[in-house]
């Protein structure tokens, strides 16, 4: 769960990566059991490649941190959702709908 230290971590190491990596970080937004990153990216750098970074290195480093998280199977799900600033309304609206059909997996009251 990030929750507290285990949060703030994941949010500098986001930060961290992005900055290394040259990416443009939008929003990011850290819940307990979800994570939500805007990314603004060269047209030579495929989106999965990108999260693929922040993913694989900030779970490298968080479950050395931080034991109790080697019991997770995982830290991160493959899902991403892939959109570009030129936004239609229709695009929007699937984006919206994506979001919303991942609220399950946040906490009540988010």
């Amino acid at each position: 769960m990030l929750l507290g230290e285990v949060k703030e971590k994941m949010i500098k190491l986001i930060d961290e990566i992005a900055k290394e990596k040259g990416f443009v970080l939008g929003k990011s937004i850290v819940y307990p059991n979800a994570v939500y990153v805007e990314l603004g990216l060269s047209p030579k750098m495929a989106p999965h490649n990108a999260l693929n970074r922040i993913k694989s290195r900030s779970s490298r480093v968080l479950r050395s941190d931080y034991p109790e998280l080697r019991k997770l199977p995982s830290l991160w799900t493959r899902d991403y959702h892939v959109y570009n600033y030129r936004l239609e309304e229709s695009s929007l609206r699937a984006l919206v709908d994506w979001i919303t059909s991942k609220k399950h997996a946040l906490p009540k009251g988010e």
